[in-house]
């Protein structure tokens, strides 16, 4: 079976895209032109992670073609988890294991709405299982389609939906989309699946949400077409820069260091120059204050500050003031003792030639 390619591969690369939703693995073969070489559904009886690991050994090595690339997209996380951990193995059981790329599914839910949108903003996509409920795991994403950016998602692996054929289910989904970034602002529902080729789904959900809905060309291949596109994009995109050795890093501060000492030398040698040379006169402005003198000169400003400190001392003396001290003492003399009375008689003798007088 053959199909007109949706976006074309990378030149002359055969890709094998397998995409991993609920229990059911769909995979393509495309060529380098975009055109389906062949296709495959196989339903699994048991959907651990180890079951499809063998599953998708026992589909690739039957591949009638040889292929370039292989790009498996995986709506459970802990599906995709394992099937990274084992293909990226530098222990690899086979030798096509280093062509694997393993996304999860909303980057192949991003490559459908770039395909299949009708309308150009935000769309949203959804895979619908076999009972038209969204499948286990990242079934549901918003998706700018002018970058191809992924905007949202929603995981269905505990909280499943009831079928969007039920009123009540069309309305959960409706709820969900709105629930996401940017999930007011679709313009369009783009579903795939084995659940969207049930009849009466597109009215259904168009109903609930509002919006128009598109069913994708070949739904049940639809997600495998995805990885394949996905593989193709995570190829082409540019490598991530190597990371830098710490002892590199050392060496280009130890660069830095020296690129400072040479550039402060080179300054030193061209003032030192300047000043050997005779400088032309210049107008000068001082400016002064009583903090600081400031001079002004052409191109040049240097501030000095100058500081001025005057210190008085005063000198206070006191004279000792005199200090008069009376000590009285107090003598007893002890007894008997004697007292002399001594009496004394004055007689005036009169001046010769003055009449005497007789004494008594």
């Amino acid at each position: 079976m053959t199909q007109e390619p949706a976006g074309g591969g990378l030149p002359g690369s055969v890709v094998l895209g397998i995409s991993v939703v609920d229990d059911q693995i769909a995979s393509v073969v495309r060529d380098a032109d975009g055109h389906i070489l062949a296709s495959n559904l196989v339903d699994l009886p048991d959907p651990s992670a180890p079951a499809v690991e063998t599953a998708i050994v026992e589909l690739v090595e039957s591949v009638p073609v040889v292929v370039d690339q292989i790009g498996v997209s995986v709506s459970r996380e802990d599906v995709r988890k394992h099937l990274a951990q084992v293909f990226a193995s530098e222990t690899a059981a086979e030798s096509w294991y280093d062509r694997v790329v393993v996304t999860g599914y909303a980057s192949a839910l991003a490559e459908i709405a770039c395909t299949h949108a009708t309308r150009g903003g935000v769309v949203a996509v959804v895979d619908l299982d076999r009972d038209a409920a969204p499948a286990a795991g990242t079934a549901l994403a918003t998706i700018d389609t002018t970058s191809g950016a992924v905007l949202g998602t929603a995981d269905f692996t505990t909280n499943r939906l009831a079928p969007v054929t039920d009123p009540d289910g069309a309305s959960e989904l409706s709820t969900a989309v709105t629930k996401l970034p940017r999930g007011r602002d679709i313009t369009s529902i783009i579903v795939v699946g084995p659940g969207a080729e049930l009849p009466g789904i597109a009215p259904a959900v168009e109903y609930a949400a509002q919006r128009p809905v598109t069913v994708a060309g070949n739904p049940s291949l639809a997600s495998a077409i995805g990885a394949a596109d996905a593989a193709l994009v995570a190829l082409s995109a540019p490598a991530a820069a190597p990371r830098v050795s710490t002892g590199r890093r050392w060496w280009f501060v130890g660069a830095a260091i020296g690129a400072a000492v040479f550039l402060g030398a080179v300054g030193l040698a061209l003032l030192l120059a300047g000043e050997g040379e005779t400088p032309e006169p210049v107008s000068v402005t001082l400016t002064e204050t009583p903090a600081a003198v400031t001079v002004t000169a052409d191109a040049t400003t240097v501030t000095r500050t100058e500081t001025e400190t005057q210190a008085r001392t005063t000198t206070v003396t006191t004279a000792p003031r005199p200090v008069t001290r009376t000590t009285t003492v107090t003598e007893e003399i002890p007894g008997p003792f004697t007292v002399t009375e001594t009496e004394t008689t004055t007689i005036e003798v009169p001046a010769p030639g003055e009449p005497g007088q007789s004494a008594p």
